[in-house]
């Protein structure tokens, strides 16, 4: 998880593309015979973030306590508490006893401290997961798998529940890909799907499958693209053509234009759009060998052999030069994309010279405020950019 949130209001459970891990607080127990609690404190954090509805539900599992349980990880919470209040108290000289009921103190402090861990990992031992099976259900629904308890960390345990049930997936086969974008995308006439909008649909729907981050999804395409059994690419269609289309033609770069295409409707796409083949000549031409050379051509250097004209060399491109304009809003996103998709590209040739300039330019009609021109200047002395000036 990219965070662990215990007894935390949904106010301050990030609404983001991270994958976090909601510890519910003791009074929202579970039990099989009355989940109630636990599910309503679950159905209330998916749908709000404070007073703003929450957008990226399928970015949270949550962890319950065993009301059976939960009596003697009170009591253990309680007696630590007890003891490390004494402790305390006698530090501070608030109270008075003799060596021998201050070593006692102690030792009774680091017994109940051992205990209170292993209370707590018997009591959190209910996996809560929000599911829908279909986009036409009518609210959400809970699954609840069990931790156990004994044996290993309950990190890796809570790993391997997620792992084995298939609740945060890893590995992606680009198969599962396809069926996903057969059974909601590839339909009603359209036959391509943006795949950062696939993405998004992730975060955000429950019936959509949970990806530990965002590179699940790239080298699912990646792989896919290689192959003309799961789907082409493009980035991007206009007046009825795809832009760079390719159709298991090798890697495709994961950016915000990029289409994932119907391999039915591929293969029809590429063979409308197929160049035409010129025309065979009627009768193969010939070629004299014991006549002169041809006016302008090179002199043989054995008489009736024609010489072959060399070719010019291709060249390779040197130089690369790109632009964008980034939405404010989503400007991190974007920012890392370019990073991961491509400037890691061009800095994988050792070879390369990759330089980068970050232009930044805001304007305020009414003038900027105090506390916004002060932010960013403090902000600005203190990464120290080439040039940061108001005017």
């Amino acid at each position: 998880f990219d965070g662990v949130h215990i007894f935390t209001p949904h106010s301050d459970v990030p609404d983001d593309t991270a994958l976090r891990l909601v510890v519910l607080p003791p009074e929202s127990w579970y039990t099989r015979d009355e989940p109630r609690l636990s599910f309503d404190a679950v159905l209330d954090i998916i749908a709000k973030n404070g007073a703003k509805p929450r957008y990226r539900a399928n970015r949270l599992l949550f962890l319950a306590a065993d009301h059976g349980a939960l009596a003697r990880l009170n009591d253990a919470a309680r007696t630590a508490l007890a003891w490390g209040s004494i402790v305390d108290d006698v530090k501070e000289s608030r109270l008075n006893i003799d060596l021998l009921q201050k070593n006692q103190a102690e030792k009774e402090l680091k017994s109940a401290e051992e205990v209170l861990p292993r209370a707590a990992r018997e009591c959190y031992r209910w996996l809560l997961c929000p599911m829908q099976d279909a986009p036409t259900d009518p609210k959400p629904g809970i699954e609840v798998f069990t931790v156990n308890t004994a044996g290993s960390s309950v990190g890796s345990e809570i790993e391997r529940v997620c792992t084995d049930n298939e609740l945060v997936i890893s590995t992606w086969s680009p198969i599962h890909l396809r069926g996903k974008l057969r059974e909601l995308y590839w339909n009603g006439g359209a036959w391509s799907a943006n795949a950062a909008a696939f993405l998004e649909d992730t975060l955000r729907y429950l019936y959509m499958p949970r990806f530990r981050n965002r590179d699940v999804l790239t080298q699912a395409i990646r792989s896919g693209s290689a192959s003309r059994d799961f789907f082409a690419t493009a980035y991007g269609e206009r007046e009825g053509k795809y832009e760079g289309f390719s159709f298991g033609g090798g890697e495709a770069v994961f950016d915000d234009t990029l289409l994932l295409i119907d391999p039915d409707a591929a293969k029809s796409y590429e063979e409308a759009n197929r160049p035409a083949e010129p025309a065979s000549p009627a009768e193969p031409a010939t070629t004299s060998v014991t006549g002169a050379p041809p006016a302008g051509a090179p002199p043989s250097s054995e008489p009736g052999i024609p010489t072959a004209t060399p070719q010019p060399a291709s060249v390779k491109p040197k130089v690369f030069y790109g632009t964008a304009e980034i939405p404010p809003a989503t400007a991190k996103m974007h920012l890392v994309n370019l990073a991961d998709e491509i400037i890691a590209l061009l800095a994988s040739d050792p070879n390369a010279n990759v330089r980068l300039t970050v232009e930044i330019s805001a304007e305020f009609p009414d003038g900027a405020s105090d506390s916004i021109k002060r932010a960013v200047s403090e902000n600005a002395n203190s990464l120290r950019p080439k040039s940061a000036d108001w005017e």
